[in-house]
Formats: C-alpha cells, sequence, structure tokens
C-alpha cells in the first residue's frame, strides 16, 4: 500500500496543480470540513474523532522581529522559556508516526531554530504532509532554501507563506527593523532559486496583515508581489479584542489570569471600517488585472466590515478550529486554540491520541459548542463569521 502511493502522490500533485482540478479540490475539501462540523453539531459533544486532521506545532516562540500588531507578541521570546523548545529526539518521541497527517508550522520565527529542517524531515519520515510553514523569510540561507526546495520535490512540504507588509519603508516600520524588507525579499528569492534548480513543486505567497501601519499601501502589494515574482497574496484581517472581551472571555471559562488570551487586546484597532473595504477592494481588483490569487482571512464581507472593525461589536459565528486541529506548543504542550492557551495536554507525557481527547479538552470544546465562540474569537482567523441579516 505504501508503495502504492508513492507512485500515486505525484500524479495526485501535479492534477491539483491545474486551476480547474485546484477549484474542485477546494470544493470538496470544504466540502468534507461542512460534514465534519455537522457530525459535531449532531453529537453536541466536546469529544472529537481520534485524531485530529491536522497539528498546529509552534517550533518556537523566539522571533528575531518586533511586530506592533502581531497577536502572539505577549508570547514572544519569553527569558528562559524558549530553552524548553523540543530538540528533534524528543520530537521523535512526542509525536505519532502516521502517514498523511498534516502538519503546519508557525512560531514565533521558526527558522531561528538552528535545527528547524532536521525536525521538518522528521515529519517528513513519520509519513506527514507539511500543509504549510509561515516565516518572516530574514532568515533563509542558501542551504536552508536547498533544504527545503528538496522536501518539496518529496512530496513532504507544500507551500511556504513569506510576511511583507507593504513597499521597503512600510514593511521596516510595521516589523520594527531597518532592513527588513531586502533581508526578505532574499530569503524569498532563494527559495525561489532553490525550487527552479530541482524542479519542486513549491507554492511561494506573500502574505500581508491589515493594520494601521500599512492599511494605506495596501493596494499596493499588488506591485510588490509582481516585483518579487510571486503569484498569490494572502490578507489577514487585524486580530483584535478589546479588554472587554478578554474579561468575559475569561468569566465564561472559569479562570481569571489574562495571559490565558493571546491576542492584540486593544481598544482601538487604529483603522477605520470604510478605510478597510475600500482598500481591500482596491487590492482584490488590481489582484484581477494582474493574474494574482488572492485570499483573505477570516471571510469578512464588505457588509461586515463595519462590525468586525468597530471594537467591541457582537459578531456571530462559530468555530470549529479545537474539534479539527491541535495546537502543540514548543515545549510539547497541547493548547486548546491559538487565542485560548489553556493546556490541555503535554506530548511529553502523554501520546497525541490521549491528549486530544482528554477531559479538560473535551470540557473546553462543550462550552465552545454551547456559546458558538467566546467573545476573544469573534476576530481571529480560524472562526467561521455569520453573514449579517437581511
Amino acid at each position: 500500500m505504501r508503495q502504492l502511493r508513492v507512485l500515486l502522490d505525484p500524479l495526485a500533485r501535479r492534477l491539483r496543480a491545474s486551476p480547474l482540478a485546484s477549484r474542485l479540490w477546494a470544493q470538496y475539501r470544504t466540502w468534507g470540513l461542512e460534514r465534519r462540523a455537522q457530525r459535531i453539531l449532531a453529537r453536541r459533544s466536546g469529544r472529537a474523532e481520534r485524531l485530529p486532521s491536522g497539528v498546529v506545532y509552534e517550533a518556537t516562540m523566539r522571533c528575531n522581529l518586533h511586530c506592533e500588531f502581531c497577536y502572539v507578541g505577549a508570547l514572544l521570546n519569553l527569558e528562559g522559556e524558549w530553552r524548553e523548545e523540543l530538540p528533534v529526539e524528543m520530537l521523535e518521541r512526542a509525536f505519532p508516526a502516521k502517514h498523511g497527517l498534516q502538519i503546519s508550522l508557525t512560531g514565533g520565527e521558526i527558522f531561528v531554530r538552528k535545527d528547524i529542517v532536521e525536525s521538518f524531515d522528521l515529519f517528513r519520515q513519520k509519513g506527514y504532509v507539511c500543509g504549510y510553514i509561515t516565516t518572516n523569510g530574514t532568515a533563509i540561507t542558501d542551504e536552508r532554501a536547498e533544504a527545503l526546495a528538496g522536501l518539496a520535490v518529496k512530496g513532504f512540504l507544500k507551500h511556504i507563506s513569506v510576511s511583507i507588509d507593504g513597499p521597503p519603508e512600510v514593511h521596516d516600520l510595521a516589523r520594527g527593523a531597518h532592513g527588513t524588507f531586502e533581508k526578505t525579499a532574499r530569503g524569498l528569492r532563494r527559495l525561489q532559486e532553490a525550487a527552479r534548480r530541482q524542479g519542486a513543486p513549491l507554492r511561494l505567497s506573500i502574505n500581508t496583515t491589515v493594520a494601521a501601519e500599512s492599511i494605506e499601501a495596501l493596494d499596493r502589494m499588488v506591485d510588490i508581489a509582481a516585483d518579487l515574482g510571486v503569484d498569490a497574496i494572502g490578507l489577514n484581517h487585524l486580530m483584535f479584542s478589546t479588554p472587554e472581551e478578554v474579561d468575559e472571555t475569561l468569566r465564561i471559562l472559569g479562570v481569571t489570569d489574562r495571559a490565558t488570551v493571546a491576542t492584540y487586546v486593544t481598544a482601538d484597532p487604529g483603522v477605520r471600517p470604510e478605510q478597510v473595504r475600500t482598500k481591500i477592494a482596491a487590492l482584490r481588483q488590481k489582484c484581477v488585472e494582474r493574474g494574482i490569487k488572492f485570499d483573505v482571512r477570516p471571510k469578512v464581507s464588505p457588509a461586515l466590515t463595519d462590525a468586525y472593525y468597530t471594537a467591541g461589536t457582537p459578531i456571530r459565528g462559530r468555530c470549529f478550529y479545537p474539534f479539527n486541529y491541535a495546537r502543540v506548543g514548543f515545549s510539547g504542550k497541547v493548547y486548546f486554540c491559538p487565542l485560548i492557551r489553556l493546556e490541555v495536554g503535554d506530548l511529553t507525557a502523554e501520546s497525541l491520541e490521549h491528549a486530544w481527547n482528554s477531559d479538560r479538552y473535551i470540557a473546553l470544546r462543550q462550552k465552545l459548542l454551547d456559546h458558538g465562540m467566546f467573545p476573544v474569537c469573534r476576530r481571529c482567523c480560524k472562526v467561521e463569521l455569520a453573514r449579517p441579516a437581511g
């Protein structure tokens, strides 16, 4: 069976690369996720299936940049704690072997880890497929670029998302360091060149975030993508919560530590709804004209923009992230979700299967079902937002 999969995987990758097949595959995945969501709602239980659909591994919480709007900013570079990162030999024991399990890596900046490429290869040997990695691109060396392209050739790595916030002067200001744009551009070019040399089916995109520092230059991302030779842009709406939303979430969860909620907390997102709506429309139109793929998350419709960017406005929706994806921290701790840092398991002491349906995980999922989503979930990239009535 394994030999058959090895033979069929390259064919499947080539088929999915065509535009029509890509759309059909996306529709199939959406259909599958909705069926899974309906099963969850029908059970009305916090118990999930035996194993998650995927694992998001926070390979490190160290970072070499200081971005004002980073939603995990308070977790970055915690003195001493980064030393708890699981080395490769412990990753071997902490993660189970399972063919086809999707793993995605984020942080922090994952490439500040010296053993990150070895970690990728370990996951490949376990049969995993890497859905995506996110990086600021500044630590992509020639050696790493070649290794990443090689992992794409082997079918493990599919997509690298490189964060860019605008033209050089805007990007450097948002990232808190002069010259960051050029370092990021060099890293991206190294990846492109390595992929070309090896004939690697590696998708590269640039990712940007709606933020006060970069909103006026948002539609210029198309020109930047073209200059960098990239044909896809991902846009994240600003993730934030108000202090009151944090307090209400903690009350629901029955905890008092405000550090439990890891998001950008502010009473003023710093951008106006009409400004966001206009700039995103201009960006989308320019992408269509230039043949550049464009995606945005969460799916904030123009009609929902006012509510999303008016702090404190209630928004309806649902979230099934904790039923589908395990969030594993750098030390092996399993957390409820990216924003709610309640520990529900520990892969250094138990299996992923056991942690995935631990008593605490089940209880928290049940609370999530009862509320649809928590107040701090309203402006998270993982949530499914309901369209406004009328």
